[in-house]
């Protein structure tokens, strides 16, 4: 029998930190097209081109006058000629010739006299001069700032730099992520299942999280569970990809041999974590790539990519590399844990009897959905979702690690606790 007796487990907070401080990421700069450019991150401050409006222009539909005509008191209009004493001004267009001051439509009323000329009166009169109007680089003068490196393009932004004469953007390079998934019981997606085989499904998973992140995904075909096999896979994987993940194959089976190949490979930072599920999820580093293993079952691939895949692509691409925690009212007792994981929770007594002493806390983690009360205070309301129950673990927008064991102490109804949001970090209303 294998020796596990020396793998390391570090918390998730201290794996993710060793991790990072290992990662030495720097990424290319492309020149992508503005209109292509949504969820890319600038590489570097983007000034403008143009000054805009380059004329003075009118702020909304409005008739066009001389600030002359009514600097002393309001004007008698009823001689006034369009094109002389007045003219139409639209929104956005620049004002007419010689003209200075605008008065929006609905303060003016436009009629014809006996022989079908035009004619105005005005309800309320301009107040200044320009009134109405924008003036030359109001919105934006040549050389000013438009957006600061390192944001996040959202298309206001995008439109933003086109209207600063923008074509082209400077953006970072995609991090480029490979995905093995190993297990020889695994077979692609099809109508008839062989016998004693399951689906891979957490390709399409991973594919998903990391377009959403902001990443190119490369997936890799099913790897049997064979040292040699995935070894090569690993090997492929790091030659072509900026952060490479392994599925499964690295808890303590007769069959998981990942966990050695990575250490015959390159370093092995951590073998595990302090939570269930997802226990066995862990880093490595081979060549200067690293490693991400997480654990087989999709909810905890799920939510294992969110802890330790995020945070990598996101120190690639400059961000922040931690979700953000707010604090709510728990609505009810967290439910107790399915009977086969016994009162000690993951790790802890099961129906064959007590499970190993530990010298550290283990964390069971929950998932919860987070809106705001009719007082306008956040509510954290429990999900009781189990095992194969995507959709419940899927309505979740919240995280919380519940310590597990007879000796813990759990909040109860009524008490704040912190919580983590999922990405894309929304709370319900």
């Amino acid at each position: 029998m294998r020796d596990h007796s020396k793998h390391i487990e570090l918390t998730r907070e201290d794996a993710v930190a060793a991790m990072l401080a290992q990662c030495d990421f720097h990424p290319t700069v492309e020149t992508v097209a503005t209109g292509d450019a949504r969820g890319r991150v600038l590489a570097r401050d983007l000034f403008s081109l143009v000054t805009m409006p380059n004329v003075l222009s009118c702020r909304m539909d409005s008739v066009a006058v001389h600030w002359a005509d009514f600097e002393d008191e309001t004007p008698d209009t009823s001689a006034w000629t369009r094109g002389v004493q007045w003219e139409f001004a639209n929104t956005g267009v620049a004002m007419p010739e010689g003209f200075d001051t605008a008065v929006a439509v609905e303060r003016v009323e436009i009629g014809e006299d006996g022989s079908g000329v035009e004619r105005v009166v005005f309800k309320a009169p301009p107040r200044e001069c320009g009134e109405g109007t924008i003036e030359v680089g109001q919105m934006m003068g040549e050389g000013d700032l438009l957006v600061r490196g390192g944001c996040i393009l959202t298309p206001l932004l995008l439109a933003h730099i086109a209207g600063g004469g923008h074509v082209t953007v400077p953006a970072l390079a995609k991090p480029k992520v490979a995905f093995i998934p190993t297990g020889s019981e695994l077979v692609p997606a099809m109508s008839a299942v062989p016998v004693g085989k399951g689906i891979e499904s957490n390709s399409v998973l991973v594919d998903g999280k990391v377009e959403e992140w902001g990443g190119t995904p490369i997936m890799m075909g099913i790897v049997p569970d064979d040292p040699g096999k995935i070894r090569a896979a690993i090997e492929d994987a790091v030659s072509q990809a900026d952060i490479v993940v392994i599925n499964a194959g690295s808890s303590k089976g007769s069959d998981d041999w990942t966990m050695e190949v990575l250490e015959g490979l390159g370093t092995v930072l951590c073998h595990e974590t302090n939570h269930g599920p997802g226990r066995h999820s862990s880093y490595s580093l081979v060549e200067g790539v690293p490693v991400v293993g997480i654990s087989g079952p999709p909810a905890g691939a799920a939510f294992t990519t969110d802890f330790y895949l995020r945070p990598l692509m996101a120190s690639y691409l400059g961000q922040p590399t931690e979700a953000p925690h707010v604090k709510a009212t728990l609505a009810s007792d967290f439910p107790k844990p399915p009977s086969m994981r016994g009162p000690g929770g993951p790790g802890g007594p099961g129906p064959g009897g007590p499970g190993p002493k530990r010298d550290k806390p283990l964390f069971g983690i929950k998932v919860l959905s987070v809106h705001q009360g009719a007082d306008g205070s956040l509510v954290a309301v429990p999900i009781d979702a189990r095992p194969g129950d995507m959709v419940m673990v899927d309505s979740a927008n919240a995280y919380y690690p519940l310590e597990m064991g007879p000796q813990a102490v759990h909040p109860h109804a009524g008490d704040t606790i912190e919580v983590e949001l999922r990405w894309p970090y929304r709370q319900e209303r």
